[in-house]
C-alpha cells in the first residue's frame, strides 16, 4: 500500500469514527431491535390471562397502581387486571384496561415486572368512521401496532388526565367522525379483534406471518421485522427532538410525580433532524464500504464452470426435447470423468411449499432471495437425476415437479453457488423459520446434523423442521462437490412452471431425439 493510500485510508477510519458517534447508534439500535422483535413470541391476546381483584396484585410496579388511581379519578370505567403469562414460563407483565366514560377509546397499561429495563407503558386507541387506528401512549420505543392503518404519537411521561387531553386534540385534528364505541366488557375482545385485524394487513404486505403450529400466534417475516424496528428507533428519535424537556419529568408512580400537573407541550419536530440523522446513516454505510474495500482479503479464485445440460444455453428458451430425456430412467449419456452412463431417477419425497416462493441455494445458507416465479402452494415430488456406471453413481441433476402438465420449454432461472458440497431446495418460509432457530454468530446451525446424517447413507432426502403443514427442507449432494450451478424453470405451453431444476454436471445424451415438436415430459 503507497502512501497515499495509507493517508486515504486513516482519513476513512476518522470519518467512520465521526459518523459512528453522530449516527452511528442508530445502527446498533435498529439491530438490537430487529433481534428482539424477530425472536420475540406474538400472539393476538399478548398471552394476557385475568386476574381477579379490582386492585393491583401485590408484586405489581407502582406505576401499575398509581395509573389505576388516576383513571379512577377521571371516571374511566375499570374492565380488569391481567398478566402476561407463557406457557411454562413465570409472570412476565401486569396489564389494566380501560374504557372511557364515552366508550370511544380503549386504554391499556403495562407494566413488566423485569427488574432491569422495567417497560411502563400507557396507551389509549380509538378508531374513527374510515378504519383508521389512532393510538396515544407516554413512551416511545414502538412501532405501527394496527397493520399500517393507524397514526402514533407519543406524549413522553404524561399521567392520564394529560395523556387524555392530547389523544382528545388528536382526535379532533386527524380522526374522521364518527368515532367508534365500545360497551363495557368489550375492551379485551376490541383489543384482540384490532389485533388480528393488524396481523391479517402484515400478512398479506409479507411484514408477518401465522404460525400454523401454534394457533393465535404470529411472527414478524425478516421484513416486518425491520420495518418495526426502524419505526421504533424512529419514535425514540423523534420524541428526543421534540420533548427533551419532559426527560426530566417523573414517571407517574415514582417519588414526586403527579397526576394532574401538565409538563412543558412538544416542540415541532425540526425539518433537518430526520434529514440529518440519515445523512449520517448514509456518510456511515459509505466510509464502512470504503474500509472493507482496501482492507478485505484477496477475493476467492472463481468456481469452475459448469456446462450446461444437454444443448441448453443459459442466456435463452430451449425446446423441452433437448432435455426431457435426461429425465427418464434408462436414458444414456456422456459424462466427463466417468464416459458413457445410465441416468436413473431417485424420489427423495414430497417438498412442502407453504408460500410458492421457492429458493435454491447451499443447503447450509440463509441469505438468498427466492425465485421472482411462484410456484402452486402445497406438497411437491422432488426426483434426483442420478448418472450410473460400473457401479458408481454421481447425481447430475435435481429436479422439482410441481404439475403433471408436460414441459414445452426450459428457461434459465440463474445459477447458484455452493460451498458445502450440499444443495437444497426450500420454501422461503423455512429459510425464515431456520433463520429464527438460529443461534448467536449463527451457531447451532438447525440442518447441520440431520444433513450429516442423511448423506452418510443416501444422496440426498428430505429434512422436517417441524411437523407438516410446516415448510421442510430437500437436500442433495452436489456431485463433485463445490460451485456454481445453473437453475432452470421447465414452463408448459401456457408458460406456468411444471418443473424446476439444477444441474451439476454437463451431460451429452446419446442419440438425443431431433428437434421438433415438445414430447411430454416422462414420468420417473
Amino acid at each position: 500500500m503507497g502512501l497515499l493510500e495509507g493517508v486515504f485510508v486513516v482519513a476513512v477510519h476518522l470519518v467512520v469514527l465521526l459518523s459512528a458517534l453522530v449516527g452511528g447508534w442508530q445502527l446498533v439500535m435498529l439491530g438490537v431491535a430487529w433481534r428482539q422483535v424477530r425472536g420475540a413470541r406474538l400472539a393476538v391476546d399478548d398471552f394476557m390471562r385475568p386476574v381477579p381483584g379490582d386492585s393491583p396484585p401485590p408484586e405489581a410496579r407502582p406505576y401499575l397502581g398509581a395509573t389505576h388511581e388516576a383513571f379512577a379519578a377521571l371516571d374511566w370505567r375499570f374492565e380488569g387486571f391481567f398478566q402476561k403469562l407463557l406457557p411454562g414460563e413465570p409472570p412476565q407483565a401486569d396489564f389494566s384496561l380501560w374504557l372511557s366514560p364515552d366508550g370511544m377509546t380503549l386504554g391499556a397499561v403495562v407494566a413488566t415486572r423485569a427488574a432491569k429495563d422495567p417497560v411502563e407503558r400507557t396507551v389509549l386507541v380509538s378508531q374513527d368512521a374510515s378504519g383508521k387506528v389512532l393510538s396515544t401512549n407516554d413512551l416511545p420505543g414502538t412501532g405501527d401496532q394496527f397493520g399500517g392503518v393507524s397514526s402514533m404519537a407519543t406524549l413522553l411521561h404524561a399521567a392520564p388526565a394529560e395523556l387524555q387531553a392530547f389523544h382528545q386534540q388528536r382526535l379532533q385534528a386527524e380522526a374522521q367522525p364518527p368515532l367508534r364505541t365500545w360497551r363495557p366488557g368489550q375492551v379485551l375482545a376490541a383489543l384482540r379483534e384490532l389485533s388480528e385485524r393488524s396481523v391479517q394487513l402484515w400478512e398479506r404486505s409479507g411484514d408477518a406471518r401465522w404460525k400454523p403450529e401454534a394457533p393465535g400466534e404470529y411472527g414478524y417475516t425478516r421484513k416486518g421485522a425491520w420495518r418495526y424496528a426502524r419505526q421504533a428507533v424512529r419514535s425514540v428519535h423523534d420524541v428526543g427532538a421534540t420533548q427533551r424537556e419532559r426527560l426530566k419529568l417523573p414517571r407517574l408512580g415514582s417519588p414526586g410525580a403527579s397526576a394532574t400537573r401538565p409538563g412543558p407541550p412538544p416542540k415541532p419536530l425540526p425539518r433537518s433532524s430526520r434529514a440529518g440523522g440519515l445523512l449520517n446513516l448514509v456518510a456511515l454505510g459509505v466510509c464502512l464500504w470504503f474500509v472493507v474495500r482496501y482492507w478485505r482479503e484477496p477475493p476467492p479464485e472463481p468456481p469452475r464452470a459448469v456446462p450446461p445440460l444437454g444443448s441448453i444455453a443459459l442466456e435463452e428458451d430451449v425446446d423441452a426435447a433437448l432435455a426431457a430425456p435426461a429425465f427418464a430412467d434408462g436414458q444414456r449419456a456422456e459424462l466427463a470423468g466417468l464416459g458413457e452412463v445410465t441416468l436413473y431417477q431417485r424420489p427423495l419425497g414430497e417438498l412442502r411449499l407453504t408460500s410458492g416462493r421457492l429458493v435454491a441455494e447451499d443447503a447450509f445458507s440463509l441469505d438468498s432471495r427466492p425465485f421472482a416465479l411462484r410456484l402452486p402452494m402445497g406438497a411437491h415430488p422432488v426426483f434426483l437425476t442420478v448418472a450410473e456406471a460400473d457401479g458408481k453413481q454421481t447425481p447430475v441433476c435435481a429436479r422439482l415437479q410441481v404439475s403433471e402438465r408436460p414441459v414445452s420449454r426450459w428457461r434459465a432461472a440463474g445459477a447458484y453457488g455452493v460451498d458445502s458440497g450440499t444443495a437444497s431446495f426450500r420454501d422461503a418460509e423455512a429459510e425464515e423459520l431456520m433463520a429464527a432457530r438460529m443461534g448467536p454468530l449463527g451457531m447451532n446451525h438447525p440442518l447441520l446434523p440431520r444433513v450429516e446424517a442423511l448423506l452418510s447413507s443416501a444422496m440426498g432426502g428430505l429434512v422436517e423442521l417441524a411437523p407438516a403443514p410446516v415448510a421442510n427442507v430437500a437436500v442433495f449432494s452436489s456431485a463433485y462437490g463445490d460451485g456454481t450451478f445453473p437453475t432452470w424453470f421447465g414452463l408448459d405451453e401456457g408458460g406456468q412452471a411444471a418443473s424446476v431444476v439444477t444441474c451439476f454436471a454437463g451431460l451429452k445424451l446419446v442419440n438425443p431425439p431431433p428437434a421438433g415438436p415438445a414430447p411430454s415430459e416422462a414420468s420417473p
